[in-house]
């Protein structure tokens, strides 16, 4: 099963995405801000990872370079 990763920091929208994508049959992890993103995305290993770019504590383009940073 594809696992897709959702950081979104409003809960409204995530919920929204997870609905969809559930339905969809992804297996779906969800994170509400760029930090817990980054654990979530080295402890599960994601196929795919939906961003919001403007969150709190660590926004979109610093959860990239930080998973940029460990490719494993």
């Amino acid at each position: 099963m594809t696992k897709v990763l959702v950081i979104e920091n409003e809960a409204e929208n995530r919920n929204i995405f997870l609905e969809c994508l559930e339905a969809e049959g992804f297996d779906v992890i969800s994170a509400e801000n760029g930090l817990v993103g980054v654990e979530k995305a080295q402890e599960h290993a994601p196929d795919l990872i939906l961003c919001d770019i403007v969150m709190p504590e660590l926004d979109g383009y610093g959860v990239l370079t930080s998973l940029r940073q460990n490719r494993a």
